[in-house]
């Protein structure tokens, strides 16, 4: 009996000491991502340097600068740890947040386990108004300028035409200058010899520089699905018009801030010619660039989508397959590919050992959907934590008619059921800070481990027309597009006025431009546009059913993760 008992000892043993001394050779091994951290952030004005720890297996890293509002001000690719940048585009009190990621040779990616956050205190040039327009300009400083000398340099083609040492925070460009001419002014704030802000002024001339549409390209074929749009240049310009023509009619016009901006499937149809316009405006000048591209193909089927959360499912659950548009699903449990060896979905599927379940959707006429792959783990969990981030954009006003206050007001009013629910059924609830920004929600909810993130709001369009639902993940690939279609679910089956054709908005992907349902940025996080404060039943809707809002929202999130 004891020669047993010492040889099962002795499996025991070996057993945990290879496990041991293959994740210490795993962890070393330059094959895989190793987790890394920002070691330094500093600056000599608009002079930074970043430094981190060095990520076994990455090839490159990925730096990004973004301020408070989730805008990304400067990004570099580096293949080294320490790197010395000028960033021009700063603002004088502003919080800023620095990411680092690392790449390995696969295209995997790892977020470093830290950020640094700052506020940029060196002085800055204000910027509000860059034209000269042949009157007396007063150019004014931002920040303390009285602890050291600072120097206004003004050059034109190089050429230096005057200099001035600067006594306060108001400092006067000589009208002899520019005065009758057109011309570009290049004005630089020095100190120490180090350029500390830069800006041009314009006299007679368009300040907004060309535009570059690098996607979709010009003449291209594009498949029918939603497209993503990316351009460059257009500095100086204040905002952009992005305008889409069906042959010389104009069907549809949208305001944007950012030079990326994905636009919906539903403004396209297959075999079209499109002509896609981008307009930089500044004030009363502007200057544009446009493409001409053919819609080709078939629709894309969105993904699969399931009824649990994958991570913790109890055993003998019926795990229910769903596809927005009713196509038929094809779903394999043992790893094999759906699209040749599917079987054909008809009834929930009782779950009862960890698997892993692969999804497809089929339909004539319609390219069949990503294979959504969800690794079913059997495990009770008992204990939920979610973090609730209503929309603190109190200037967007409602329908005052109804009641509508502002979409803060009426989106917090939201939140309280919401907590309320949850708290109900013993989850662990956080909130965000009104007063805070995007970056400082997901580091929160990040740092406390919440389980789900939900950022709720109301909507808007430009023309006021819009109407219904849509709820944004980051992409079809995302862990979050379950929980995102089952609340979109929610809203559609709460909403009353269902003879409004296309209120479903649907399940959108933001493709990293909604920075609290960015995957980068935060763990399953998505945003809900829950329906659209300008529009009268909409807004009227939002009012009369807070309550059966928040509770819908709520009992969502319960059911997805299996909270009774």
């Amino acid at each position: 009996m004891k020669k047993i008992i010492m040889k099962l000892f002795l499996i025991i043993f070996v057993f945990i000491t290879l496990t041991f001394v293959g994740v210490f050779f795993l962890m070393k091994s330059n094959k895989v991502l190793v987790s890394f951290s920002i070691t330094e952030v500093s600056n000599t004005y608009n002079n930074f340097t970043i430094k981190f720890e060095s990520a076994k297996a990455a090839v490159n890293y990925k730096v990004e600068l973004m301020d408070s509002d989730a805008n990304m001000v400067y990004t570099f690719i580096t293949k080294e740890t320490s790197n010395t940048v000028i960033i021009n585009n700063m603002k004088y009190d502003m919080a800023y947040m620095v990411n680092v990621y690392a790449y390995d040779k696969d295209g995997n990616i790892l977020k470093s386990k830290n950020t640094y956050d700052f506020v940029y205190k060196s002085p800055t040039i204000n910027k509000d108004n860059i034209l000269l327009n042949d009157i007396e300009y007063k150019l004014l400083l931002n920040g303390d300028i009285s602890d050291k000398d600072y120097y206004i340099i003004i050059y034109s083609d190089n050429d230096e035409l005057y200099r001035t040492k600067v006594d306060n925070n108001e400092c006067l460009i000589p009208l002899n200058l520019y005065k009758d001419k057109d011309i570009e002014l290049s004005v630089d704030l020095v100190s120490d010899g180090i350029v500390v802000d830069s800006v041009s002024l314009y006299n007679h001339i368009n300040p907004v520089k060309d535009i570059f549409i690098e996607t979709p390209s010009n003449d291209s074929n594009v498949i029918y699905n939603n497209i993503s749009l990316i351009f460059n240049g257009g500095e100086n310009a204040e905002h952009y018009s992005v305008n889409i023509y069906d042959g010389k009619k104009l069907i549809s016009s949208t305001v944007i801030n950012k030079k990326k901006v994905v636009l919906s499937e539903a403004l396209f149809e297959p075999d079209k010619k499109y002509k896609l316009e981008v307009v930089g405006i500044y004030q009363e000048y502007t200057n544009s660039s446009y493409v001409e591209f053919t819609v080709t193909g078939r629709a894309k089927l969105k993904p699969v989508y399931i009824n649990v959360n994958p991570g913790a499912v109890r055993k003998g659950t019926k795990v229910v397959l769903k596809q927005p548009e009713g196509a038929q699903i094809y779903y394999t449990l043992n790893g094999d590919d759906p699209n040749t060896n599917g079987i054909p979905y008809e009834e929930p599927i009782e779950i009862n050992e960890s698997c892993t379940l692969k999804t497809t959707s089929k339909m004539d006429l319609r390219t069949n959907s990503i294979v959504k792959e969800y690794d079913l783990n059997v495990v009770n969990k008992d204990k939920l934590k979610v973090y609730i981030s209503p929309s603190n954009q109190g200037l967007n006003q409602g329908v005052h008619e109804v009641g509508f206050t502002t979409e803060k007001n009426e989106m917090n009013k939201v939140a309280d059921y919401v907590i309320e629910r949850l708290k109900e059924h013993g989850v662990t609830t956080y909130r965000n800070n009104p007063a805070g920004n995007i970056n400082q929600w997901n580091n929160d909810a990040n740092y406390l481990g919440v389980d789900f993130k939900l950022a709720i709001h109301s909507n808007a369009s430009i023309d006021h027309t819009s109407y219904g639902i849509e709820t944004w993940i980051n992409s079809e690939e995302s862990n979050t597009y379950s929980i995102a279609s089952m609340l979109q679910d929610a809203m559609v089956d709460l909403y009353p006025y269902k003879d409004r054709e296309g209120y479903n908005r649907g399940v959108k992907y933001a493709l990293g431009e909604i920075g609290e349902a960015n995957d980068n940025y935060v763990r399953n996080g998505v945003l809900i546009e829950i329906a659209h404060h300008d529009d009268l039943m909409d807004a009227k809707w939002m009012i009369e059913q807070q309550k059966e809002i928040g509770y819908a929202l709520a009992d969502a999130i319960l059911k997805y993760y299996s909270i009774d």
